[in-house]
């Protein structure tokens, strides 16, 4: 019950360690959802079935229902097989070297010399949202955009503090998220309709079609 969102968002590893000393599976208050917090609950929970894909209420609140992560039986194999066939390691094996690889290259070369680099922020997270936004179809969004709708959408997904009845205490992180969707459906929807039409490589125009 003492658990904070200020300490989880600072440091969750000491609330992890607690848990799995004293509750391996516990309900906790502030996220409004049980934390399993061992390898072997994580385990049981992932291979069981008396177990579905749940959203967290900050999930669901970013991104709707149903979404992929979140529902389960049919409609979760309906939503998986338009998404999986482009991610399967043979299909990933296709276009990783020509899609990913001369990305990740541009971005080394921008600091290989300066002797050192924020790994995240000048590597990891600009060859993630460039490539993945090649891969959907969204080329012409800039690198930029895109890591400004991921951090907002990530802020928003994880905006999970709670009262006791179960209202959410930072709606302001929902707002920024609702505003990079907006500003997604303006830049997609566009390109939704120009692909019904003219279907190209790009896994948006896939899932289509």
């Amino acid at each position: 019950d003492d658990i904070t969102m200020e300490e989880l968002e600072r440091n969750p590893y000491p609330v992890y360690e607690r848990l799995r000393a004293e509750a391996p599976v516990a309900f906790v208050p502030v996220l409004g959802a049980y934390v399993a917090s061992t390898t072997e609950a994580c385990r049981a929970v992932a291979a069981g079935d008396d177990f579905d894909g749940i959203i967290t209420p900050a999930g669901g609140r970013t991104f709707g229902h149903p979404a992929i992560i979140g529902v389960n039986g049919d409609i979760h194999r309906d939503l998986r097989s338009m998404v999986e066939p482009a991610l399967q390691p043979a299909e990933v094996d296709r276009w990783i070297e020509d899609l990913v690889r001369p990305i990740a290259r541009r971005y080394v070369e921008a600091f290989e010399s300066d002797g050192r680099a924020d790994l995240v922020a000048q590597f990891c997270e600009p060859v993630s949202v460039r490539s993945l936004g090649d891969l959907l179809g969204l080329k012409d969004v800039s690198s930029d955009k895109l890591r400004e709708w991921f951090h907002k959408l990530s802020d928003s997904f994880t905006n999970a503090a709670m009262d006791e009845d179960g209202n959410f205490l930072n709606q302001e992180r929902f707002d920024e998220g609702d505003r990079a969707k907006e500003e997604i459906r303006s830049v997609v929807d566009p390109l939704i309709d120009h692909w019904i039409e003219h279907p190209d490589d790009s896994a948006i125009s896939h899932w289509l079609h």
